[in-house]
C-alpha cells in the first residue's frame, strides 16, 4: 500500500476476515472463467453474476480491515490484489480451475452450502460490523443457493449418464471441500472472543447435516464425506497460505497483473 497505512493482518480478526474475503474473491474469479464460454447464454449470465457477487462480497469484507480515515478504495485494492500468494487464506478448492461444467456445478453446490453455514455463524458475531455484513450477505446468496440446488436436482434426476457424471464430479469436489473447514492462524482467539462462533472446524458438522440427506436422497451416498475423513494432502494448507500451482501460477498472476503493472493507479 503506497497511499494508506497497511492494516495489521496478523490478528485473529484479520485472519478470519481474510479467509472469508479470499474465498469469495478467488471463487468469484474462477466463476468468471465461464463468461463467454458457458454451455448456454443463461448460464453465461448466471456465472458472470455469481462472479461479480463474489468479488463484491470480498470487497465488503476487506473494507472491515481498512481504517475509516484511510483511502478505503486504495486499501481494499491493496488487500485484494496487492498481497503475495502466501498471504491469501482461501481454501484450495476455491482456486481449482473449472475443468468442466459438471465439476464447476459440484464445487458451486458444495461451496455455496458451506458459505451459507459460515455466514449464518458470523451473523451472530460479537463484532457488530462482522455480524451486519454476514446478515446482509445471507440474503444475497439465496440466489446462489437456488441456482446450485436447481442444478443439483436437474442433474441428479436426469437419467443414468448425467447422474453418474455429476456423481463423479461430486466425488472430486467434496473431499477437497473439507479444506474449507481448516482453521486460520490464531482462529481459536476469534472463537473465544465470540467474533467467529464455532470457527471453521466447528462448521463441518453443520455442513454435513445439510448436505448428507440431500446426497443420500439422490443416490449419492457413496460420496458423502465420512465424519472422520481428513483433508486430502492436495487440498490441505490453504488457510495457512500454502497454495497449489492453480493459484500461484494461474489465478494470482492473472488476477493481480494490472494492479502490479500500475501500482497506485486510479480509474
Amino acid at each position: 500500500m503506497d497511499t494508506v497505512a497497511a492494516p495489521d493482518l496478523t490478528t485473529a480478526r484479520a485472519q478470519v476476515l481474510l479467509a472469508v474475503a479470499d474465498d469469495a474473491l478467488v471463487s468469484g474469479h474462477r466463476s468468471s472463467h465461464w463468461t463467454g464460454v458457458a454451455p448456454s447464454l443463461e448460464e453465461d449470465l448466471a456465472f458472470s453474476t455469481i462472479a461479480q457477487d463474489g468479488i463484491n462480497h470480498a470487497d465488503l469484507w476487506y473494507q472491515l480491515l481498512v481504517a475509516s480515515d484511510d483511502d478505503v478504495r486504495a486499501g481494499v485494492d491493496a488487500l485484494g490484489l496487492g498481497r503475495e500468494p502466501e498471504a491469501y487464506r482461501h481454501a484450495i478448492l476455491c482456486e481449482r480451475p473449472p475443468r468442466d461444467f459438471a465439476f464447476t456445478l459440484a464445487r458451486h453446490w458444495a461451496f455455496e452450502r458451506f458459505d451459507a453455514v459460515r455466514l449464518d455463524a458470523l451473523s451472530a458475531s460479537s463484532d457488530p460490523d462482522v455480524a451486519a455484513v454476514a446478515t446482509k450477505l445471507l440474503h444475497e446468496i439465496r440466489y446462489h443457493l437456488e441456482h446450485a440446488d436447481h442444478w443439483f436436482t436437474r442433474l441428479s434426476h436426469a437419467g443414468d449418464e448425467p447422474h453418474a457424471r455429476f456423481g463423479e464430479a461430486l466425488g472430486e469436489a467434496l473431499p477437497e471441500a473439507l479444506g474449507l473447514f481448516e482453521a486460520v492462524p490464531d482462529e481459536a482467539e476469534a472463537v473465544d472472543a465470540g467474533l467467529f462462533p464455532t470457527g471453521h472446524p466447528g462448521l463441518r458438522d453443520r455442513w454435513l447435516e445439510v448436505i448428507e440427506p440431500v446426497l443420500r436422497n439422490a443416490d449419492y451416498g457413496a460420496v458423502v464425506p465420512a465424519a472422520g475423513a481428513t483433508v486430502p494432502v492436495s487440498a490441505a494448507g490453504g488457510r495457512q497460505g500454502r497454495h497449489s500451482p492453480d493459484f500461484t501460477d494461474d489465478v494470482w498472476p492473472e488476477m493481480t497483473a494490472l494492479y502490479r503493472s500500475h501500482p497506485g493507479a486510479r480509474w
